[in-house]
């Protein structure tokens, strides 16, 4: 009798006498003739980003923490680092005990963490990954009918906070002020999709009519080369290419976005370390970036909050926030760092500021963040001895109703890459398993994927 398969099905057997089940991957069989929902109807999330912030949440020496919840699955409680999400808790996962697996690489403080949930590769050193983040595939996957395939922000102003590649080596670069943000989003080249007096641009029309003429002259350089430098010139032209695409879309009518209200201009505000500043842009970027989704500009982004070697500090304060989880001594009846735990607190305010700014705009059946996915997660466990164990990570919004948010799930010292494959699957995209080494793994987390 021919067995029958569909997308929730798991694979099931016995290993050493225990019942065991493996999940399968997003199979063309699953899906419907475009690829842009399951074969049942059930679509995959709109939007996807990312959300970064250094120095993780606060664990204790003796075991403790003060971020992860003790109830395991829906109803898990509000922890005293957790506060920030309080009233989107029904939005959000909660995920602890993950962990990096080194398969015999070191530690590289503030950049295993980070570098191995998004590339799924323990990295052999600092700045480079090795293979691309997943963040790009998933841009592949949504990114194709917008203006931008992708929009990467860094909210503390650092130009190298950010960790999207495509080739482990090299980095997007982020914007760095709100002003910049809008001018981005907004500025030259943006089309109002409610724009009843809609027409093509000429300028963009005689920009395309250039590079269809480079198009051809490259197909011929192309044919005259040796083997690495086709390579080369494939990697360069890439780029060209997605501005080909960025400009073929801007000579398309836009889709009437019902939710699309151009937003004022920010004020220069600039850059700066202290967290009030910082916090203040992550805000205000995070209405813009949240604007920019509705207005169809873009349908992936990536945040980084802080980097990994955060230097933000309080104003007045001496130590910057890093500095203060190295040197600062448990308190021996608290049992954790007070100011630490404080510093955690406040940068997750942000993250809970960010996720509102989406679940403000309503959208269809529900707001944006409803049709978003957003993975928020972190380099370290415990900051004060760079653990790559028990990473804070969060998986935010409905996905368009794939998520089944509301959790709390317990790794258990699981391979932190289940929670990579899963995003990317909830998303979209057709991966059926994810990582190298020890932390290659076909298993998503099935209790949140509806």
């Amino acid at each position: 009798m021919t067995m029958k398969f569909n997308r929730r099905s798991m694979l099931r057997g016995v290993l050493g006498g225990a019942a065991v089940g493996v999940g399968l991957p997003a199979l063309d069989a699953f899906l419907n003739g475009n690829g842009t929902a399951w074969a049942d109807g059930a679509k995959f999330a709109d939007r996807f980003g990312t959300y970064f912030w250094g120095l993780g949440l606060t664990d204790t020496p003796a075991g403790g923490t003060r971020w992860v919840p003790k109830t395991i699955g829906s109803g898990y409680e509000i922890t005293p680092e957790l506060e920030s999400i309080a009233d989107l808790k029904n939005k959000v996962s909660v995920f602890s005990g993950f962990r990096v697996i080194g398969d015999g690489k070191p530690n590289v403080v503030h950049w295993s963490g980070h570098a191995a949930i998004l590339s799924g590769v323990a990295p052999a050193k600092s700045n480079v990954m090795d293979g691309p983040s997943f963040d790009t595939r998933v841009a592949d996957v949504l990114g194709a009918t917008t203006r931008f395939k992708a929009v990467d922000l860094s909210a503390s102003g650092d130009v190298s906070a950010n960790y999207s590649t495509r080739t482990g080596h090299s980095f997007a670069t982020p914007e760095t002020t709100p002003l910049a943000l809008y001018t981005r989003l907004f500025g030259e080249g943006f089309q109002d999709p409610n724009d009843p007096n809609w027409r093509p641009n000429p300028e963009i029309m005689l920009r395309q009519s250039i590079l269809s003429v480079v198009s051809e002259q490259r197909r011929s350089l192309n044919a005259s080369l040796g083997h690495a430098d086709q390579v080369k010139l494939d990697q360069y032209f890439t780029s060209l290419r997605e501005i080909e695409n960025q400009l073929a879309i801007q000579l398309e009518r836009p889709e009437a976005c019902e939710a699309c209200v151009i937003p004022d201009a920010p004020e220069d505000t600039g850059v700066g370390l202290t967290v009030d500043v910082v916090e203040q842009n992550c805000i205000t970027m995070a209405r813009l970036l949240a604007m920019g989704l509705a207005c169809n500009q873009t349908n992936v982004f990536n945040m980084v909050h802080t980097p990994g070697f955060s230097t933000t500090y309080v104003r007045g304060e001496t130590k910057t926030y890093h500095q203060t989880t190295h040197d600062e001594p448990t308190d021996a009846k608290l049992g954790y760092q007070p100011k630490s735990s404080e510093l955690a607190g406040i940068v997750m305010r942000s993250f809970g500021a960010f996720l509102k700014q989406l679940d403000a705009i309503p959208e269809g059946d529900g707001t944006l963040l409803d049709h978003t996915l957003v993975m928020g997660f972190s380099d370290t466990g415990y900051a004060k001895i760079h653990s790559i164990e028990n990473i804070p990570v969060f998986l935010a919004g409905g996905a368009n109703g794939r998520h089944k948010a509301g959790q709390h799930i317990a790794g258990k010292g699981d391979a932190i890459t289940r929670l990579s494959l899963t995003a990317q699957q909830l998303a979209g995209v057709s991966i059926g398993e994810f990582g190298q080494g020890a932390m290659k793994t076909s298993r998503p987390i099935s209790e949140v994927m509806a």
